[in-house]
């Protein structure tokens, strides 16, 4: 650095470090009685007429916001700045995030992933030079936003990384474009008309914009760059061509805001009614007939729609889960709404939201993720909790196996059936499950004649189980039908599976007058047989060796099991005549993921033909992750 003119001071300016602005002063005796303060500053005394050397001041510069799709995301974010570099940071349980872009070149393009409610995202914001140590958001709309600049996917924009020419001018005309199409909506949940959404901090499960966020879905068709954006309430869907610039968009005819405002209030008491029902496990186990009033009955005021669940009556199913000590303490949390249907039809008696949520224990471990609950309005405005409405209890799942023995690993779909009460669905001969992944045919599950295992009858080598691998590195032919990892990663995430019952004609089932089928969504596709390979499974040890296992006393212990979701353990012994002993219980698992349950099976003489053990646990997609311990003979 040069060396200044004698009689000036050197001041550096501590936003710009590679600068310095210059003050000439008089030798003046006002300038001699503070020359001791100067020299703190290197400039004056100190004998000589050289400068001290003052190091330059970088400012620490920051971008902050919130990371939210209706719920906080839970994950990560990631900056990429134009020349390419990268830095990640956590995303706090809030949704907020603040990421460091000291040293960073603007603009920037940020990358959130993560899960909101068991669902996969991977959302994208922007920011100019200008946003420096300010508030840029991460949501659907802002993705949203991102993807009009890029005229193509914001993931492959961001992914690219030739973003170096994005302005805030561009930004800002995006933006409010965007805001135009929706503010019909946005304004009738309250939320304010000046609002920024790129730019306005707001707090998710709270704030006027996070309930517009759960009801305002959008989609990008990456084949046609056009993003479909929908009112989950009404249905009402308009479109976005992501190849037409803000400024050359002509008027185009915005999401309706008719009756939101009502939604608005409804959304916030939903949540209040599984909260309400959460509340009564607070301190202890509740009586069941306090469970009952928050459920829908044949009560007039929730129209026609009695209570089912699973197959279960509201009475079974109070019964069933007053008993149930984990929900002692525990929540209903995540929740997240799928619909919220107010159009009153044959079908649709009363005001009906979907929803989905996470059951938790008291110290916040995941029990299971709620897929197919419905909640209906009743006259008197109170939400009452009405099942899944459902005369067959079912589900579906992505499934991967790990052999605790040989270490080959099976990946792929099951679903499974039960008929707890045969007297409303036992018309159904079959049910067949068509969706992303299986044979186009779909896969026939035969009621069973013995027991209530419902098999699959239809796919050659694969019949008898409820499994439906698609790509195994086992030995065993019978364990795969061959799909490749491609056609794996190319099932979609969220992909909707329909299950559609059959009588022994052929025809499609019914009760009360109505096509037994349901929808079944899998939020996350299975691994990929790669994936599959590199994942982690449960590690698996007994207080006994299983190979010579005939019954008693049993410790299994599992570690490698993820922290945050309960594990489930099976030990099972079949006898000559194939008939199974068999226990299973969940355990919770401990911070570093262990778990472990003692159990105990009545003595099978020999011989035996099989001794089992599973442990499951799930990954953060709610994925199966199994590993079984197989011993035949």
């Amino acid at each position: 650095m040069r060396q200044p003119a004698s009689g000036t001071c050197v001041f550096f300016n501590s936003r710009y470090s590679n600068t310095y602005m210059t003050f000439t002063f008089k030798r003046s005796a006002l300038a001699i009685a503070g020359a001791g303060l100067l020299a703190l500053y290197g400039c004056g005394g100190g004998g000589g007429d050289g400068v001290a050397s003052v190091p330059p001041i970088v400012p620490t510069l920051t971008v902050s916001g919130t990371a939210a799709a209706g719920l906080p995301l839970v994950g990560t974010v990631t900056v990429k700045d134009s020349r390419g570099v990268t830095r990640s940071t956590p995303i706090a349980a809030n949704g907020a995030y603040s990421v460091d872009v000291t040293g960073l070149t603007a603009p920037f393009l940020f990358r959130a992933e993560g899960t909101v409610g068991g669902r996969t995202y991977i959302i994208h914001s922007a920011a100019s030079a200008a946003d420096t140590n300010g508030t840029i958001n991460i949501t659907p709309l802002t993705d949203l936003i991102v993807a009009n600049i890029a005229g193509q996917l914001a993931e492959t924009y961001f992914n690219g990384g030739n973003f170096s020419t994005l302005t805030k001018t561009e930004l800002d005309a995006e933006t409010a474009s965007l805001k135009a199409k929706l503010l019909p909506v946005l304004t009738a949940m309250g939320v304010d008309s000046s609002i920024d959404l790129l730019r306005t901090a707001f707090t998710p499960l709270s704030s006027a914009l996070d309930k517009a966020l759960d009801v305002i879905s959008v989609s990008v068709d990456p084949a046609t760059n056009v993003a479909t954006i929908t009112n989950l309430v009404t249905q009402q869907q308009i479109t976005d061509n992501l190849a037409t610039k803000a400024a050359a968009e002509t008027a185009a005819t915005p999401l309706d805001g008719a009756g939101m405002t009502t939604a608005a209030d409804d959304v916030t008491l939903i949540r209040k009614a599984l909260s309400d029902f959460s509340a009564k496990f607070a301190i202890g186990l509740p009586a069941p007939a306090t469970l009952l009033p928050l459920l829908t009955s044949s009560d007039p005021v929730t129209g026609t729609y009695n209570f089912r669940h699973g197959d279960k009556s509201a009475t079974a199913f109070t019964n069933s889960v007053a008993a149930n000590g984990e929900l002692v303490g525990g929540s209903f949390s995540e929740v997240t709404i799928r619909k919220i249907d107010y159009t009153i039809t044959p079908s649709n008696t009363s005001p009906r939201a979907f929803v989905e949520f996470t059951i938790k224990n008291k110290d916040g471990i995941g029990l299971d993720r709620q897929k197919n609950m419905q909640l209906v309005k009743g006259t008197d405005g109170v939400w009452r909790l009405r099942g899944d409405g459902r005369v067959l209890d079912t589900y579906g799942n992505a499934h991967i196996v790990k052999d605790g023995l040989s270490g080959c690993v099976t990946t792929g779909l099951e679903f499974g059936f039960q008929d707890l009460n045969s007297a409303n669905s036992g018309n159904v001969s079959y049910v067949m499950v068509t969706g992303p992944g299986l044979p186009g045919a779909g896969l026939k599950y035969q009621r069973s004649t013995v027991g209530d295992r419902w098999t699959i009858q239809n796919a050659g080598n694969q019949n008898g189980g409820r499994y439906y691998r698609m790509a195994s590195n086992c030995n065993s032919g019978a364990n795969a039908v061959g799909s490749s990892d491609a056609q794996i990663a190319a099932i979609p995430d969220d992909a909707v599976y329909v299950l559609t019952a059959f009588d022994s004609g052929n025809a499609v089932a019914q009760f009360g007058g109505f096509d037994i089928q349901y929808k079944e969504r899998i939020q996350r596709r299975p691994l990929t047989l790669a994936e599959a390979v590199a994942a982690t499974f449960p590690s698996v040890t007994t207080s006994s060796p299983l190979g010579s296992y005939t019954g008693g006393a049993m410790t299994i212990s599992a570690t490698g099991t993820d922290p945050a979701r309960y594990v489930w353990f099976y030990l099972g012994l079949t006898d000559a005549a194939f008939a199974t002993t068999s226990v299973d219980n969940d355990a919770i698992p401990s911070a570093a993921g262990a778990a472990s349950v003692s159990v105990a099976l009545a003595t099978v003489s020999p011989p035996l033909t099989q001794r089992e053990i599973r442990v499951e646990s799930h990954d953060v997609y709610w994925r199966n992750m199994m590993t079984v311990l197989n011993y035949f003979n």
